[in-house]
């Protein structure tokens, strides 16, 4: 018991810090991490769970930066992909899935790294794309951030408002994730307790992030999250061809 609250409270550290600096990645990080030390059945609701908390605490400084048409775009398809994705995974076996989704997110990463540019104010049938398959992938393997994150990369925002936007749009992610998570009996008490559990060591992981932020250069922040993605891509497609 001891050692896993040990690990789970190193986890939510790392977590947190990595969200407070890029304003995406806490589930990216939280989902491996967390797994070393709790079952998978309460690693994925423990982790919306605090997604949605630490997102609910950052709201109001968030709005004032966020890209608020850029989240009513990504929206209506997120709401759309989340039941595909679960219908999707009691379908498939979990390697095949691992492999499509680090091969989508490489081929993202060399994209926004060779210049990757939309438009500042896409279509709605492009944000609805990008939204079902990050809701697609959030239902299958609760990593839905990727593509959205490579959409904001590619509107070429200032990293101060590609991050607002990531953590108010992460926010609403995972509160429509908790909807079905909660119809299935998946936030139980121990779910709730680990999360009040965690809270501290969140809340200072992400204020952490948030001061490295603002100390950090724009570049700093792009590095980080392309970096990061290229690590997640790597990862799922090792694991799958490993099995």
């Amino acid at each position: 018991m001891i050692s896993s609250l040990i690990v789970t409270i190193l986890g939510v550290l790392a977590a947190s810090v990595l969200r407070g600096f890029t304003g995406f990645g806490f589930g990216l990080a939280a989902v491996p991490l967390l797994s070393l030390a709790l079952p998978p059945a309460q690693v994925v609701p423990l982790v919306v769970t605090l997604q949605v908390v630490i997102g609910v605490l950052g709201l109001h400084a968030a709005s004032k930066e966020c890209d608020w048409r850029a989240v009513r775009l990504l929206t209506p398809g997120l709401l759309a992909g989340i039941p595909i994705g679960l219908v999707i995974l009691t379908s498939l076996p979990p390697n095949p899935v691992r492999l499509v989704i680090g091969l989508i997110i490489a081929a993202s990463v060399v994209l926004i790294h060779r210049g990757l540019r939309l438009p500042p104010d896409p279509s709605r049938l492009a944000g609805f794309g990008i939204g079902l398959v990050s809701g697609i992938i959030s239902g299958l393997a609760s990593m839905g951030g990727p593509p959205v994150v490579v959409f904001l990369l590619a509107l070429g925002h200032s990293a101060a408002r590609m991050r607002a936007t990531a953590i108010v749009y992460f926010m609403l992610s995972g509160c429509v994730s908790l909807v079905p998570m909660s119809l299935r009996g998946l936030i139980t008490r121990d779910i709730l307790i680990w999360t009040v559990a965690s809270l501290p060591v969140l809340i200072a992981g992400s204020r952490l992030g948030t001061l490295a932020f603002q100390k950090a250069k724009p570049k700093h922040h792009r590095m980080v999250a392309l970096v990061t993605l290229s690590a997640l891509s790597a990862l799922l497609i090792g694991r799958a061809l490993i099995g």
